[in-house]
């Protein structure tokens, strides 16, 4: 779970979200304590099999700027991600949606949208 662990510090950082404590240590969980808000969570799988992706599953996060959306992928890819869709504009969902995409290293598919997006305000 330890290169989970690197992989989720690494996108969580350029976020702002930071790790907090888990409730069990072999638990560890990003944001806010859970009767305060977010939290995303990550252990070792209960049935004690290899972890697999959800198939039709995906995490999405928000992103304040596109150059947060982009260096969001940026440490993804850096800390054992792949690309699962390059920053940018998807016109499918309309010119102001800004968007990256990721697996982590057990395959989960991630977002990082800067929506709405104005290129003269969040392209910095």
């Amino acid at each position: 779970m330890h290169h989970m662990i690197i992989f989720y510090d690494a996108i969580f950082d350029v976020l702002g979200i930071s790790r907090i404590p888990s409730w069990n240590e072999s638990w560890a969980t990003w944001g806010d304590p859970s009767d305060k808000g977010f939290s995303f969570c990550i252990c070792e799988p209960f049935d004690k099999n290899k972890a697999t992706a959800g198939n039709g599953t995906m995490f999405a996060f928000r992103a304040r700027s596109a150059e947060q959306v982009r260096k969001f992928h940026a440490a993804g890819l850096t800390h054992g991600g792949s690309d699962e869709g390059a920053p940018g504009i998807r016109e499918e969902y309309g010119a102001d949606f800004y968007v990256a995409y990721l697996r982590d290293p057990d395959g989960h598919k991630l977002a990082c949208v800067c929506y709405p997006f104005n290129p003269e305000e969040n392209n910095k």
